[in-house]
């Protein structure tokens, strides 16, 4: 008997590899690869979060103190939290904004569940049919329930053209293959001046090693390198850079520090519910919008290359269209993670598709050095609200 278990999907991916030094000096490869690496940047740190906990041939992985962000929210009394479990589902699998173009890759890591839509139950429709909802429990504007449900298939083809073809740099920078980049010219670039120190080698690309990419890409100034050859590089200390960006709010949260006397060391910091919104708001921001708010400064393994050398891409050469680069270099928040007070400009929700609560929390609360919401070990004090 045949056998009829699916089998699961692969790519080739071609390296040329520096024999001397054990390094891939470069990746030859079109658009299934590097709409791959876009897709890294649309995912929300909430996402990646969590598919850093996932254990791989690279093991579980840490990035600063967001998996304690994350933890936190998973601990977190659902209590303390408007909306409830939904609320608490929002911020532990956030929706990806570009999921109309992940959705079509052929290996996408992300696990987040397909967005449902809902429209009015009514018999034979209303006046207000323009009105949509990713939640059952909204209402419509005639009073019937929004619980329609209806599942959108998605038919865009990634970001990147089906004949555009790409050099992809030890750290990730992404370059058209064109003359201008010839494979000799660029050796030479990296140092090598010998056509007979250099190997190509074939890889397979799995779902498993997308993922384990992707840690590395977090943690690595050479990722292929890292992944592929299996040779650890060392793992730099991120600097923080300054960046100013445009905010013609006048907001301020305020809060208060505790700190010991000894070495200055912050222990927590006692706030109100705006400063927790933003914090848990975090887990929502997509990783390219962190890079691009950041001026391409956010200290992350190889993700600044890989965020600017996609940005450098001409959009009508190398794009689907214009709104798959923005989804790419500028992707927004959803609309259902709309705060009241705009600090950053990533806040800005890229759809409104229906109005949600304001906040995500009841009361004032308690954060620790590792900004973890630790309500259970410290009493809210409700004379800070």
């Amino acid at each position: 008997m045949a056998d009829t278990s699916k089998t699961e999907y692969q790519m080739t991916l071609k390296l040329l590899v520096n024999q001397k030094t054990n390094k891939v000096l470069f990746a030859e490869t079109g658009k299934e690869f590097v709409d791959i690496l876009c897709s890294f940047l649309t995912l929300p740190l909430g996402t990646i979060a969590r598919l850093l906990q996932k254990d791989t041939n690279m093991g579980s992985d840490t990035i600063g103190c967001l998996n304690s962000l994350y933890q936190s929210v998973q601990n977190l009394d659902e209590k303390c939290l408007l909306m409830t479990e939904r609320t608490k589902k929002l911020l532990l699998q956030p929706k990806n904004s570009s999921e109309k173009y992940c959705s079509t890759l052929k290996l996408n890591i992300d696990d987040t569940e397909p967005t449902n839509y809902f429209l009015c139950s009514k018999p034979g429709g209303c006046w207000f049919n323009c009105s949509i909802s990713t939640s059952p429990d909204e209402v419509c504007a005639c009073g019937s329930d929004l619980d329609n449900v209806i599942l959108l298939k998605h038919f865009r083809n990634g970001f990147v053209n089906g004949d555009a073809s790409f050099v992809i740099t030890d750290n990730l920078r992404v370059i058209p293959n064109c003359m201008d980049n010839a494979s000799l010219a660029l050796l030479q670039d990296l140092g090598v001046q010998s056509a007979s120190l250099v190997k190509e080698i074939n890889v397979n690309l799995t779902k498993d090693k997308v993922l384990d990419l992707l840690k590395c890409s977090l943690v690595s100034k050479s990722p292929l390198t890292h992944l592929f050859l299996e040779k650890k590089s060392p793992i730099e200390r991120p600097r923080i850079f300054c960046c100013d960006f445009e905010n013609g709010s006048n907001i301020q949260i305020n809060v208060k520090l505790v700190i010991r006397k000894s070495d200055c060391k912050i222990l927590f910091a006692l706030g109100e519910k705006d400063f927790a919104d933003l914090l848990l708001s975090f887990l929502t921001f997509p990783l390219g919008g962190v890079a691009h708010t950041l001026q391409g400064n956010c200290s992350m393994g190889s993700i600044d290359i890989l965020y600017k050398s996609i940005a450098d891409l001409d959009v009508d050469k190398y794009f689907t269209s214009k709104d798959a680069k923005n989804k790419v270099v500028e992707p927004r928040v959803l609309s259902e993670f709309k705060l009241h007070n705009l600090l950053i400009p990533i806040d800005k929700p890229c759809v409104q598709y229906y109005r949600y609560q304001q906040s995500y929390l009841h009361n004032s609360f308690v954060i620790t050095d590792e900004l973890r919401s630790d309500l259970g070990k410290y009493t809210v004090l409700k004379h800070y609200l």
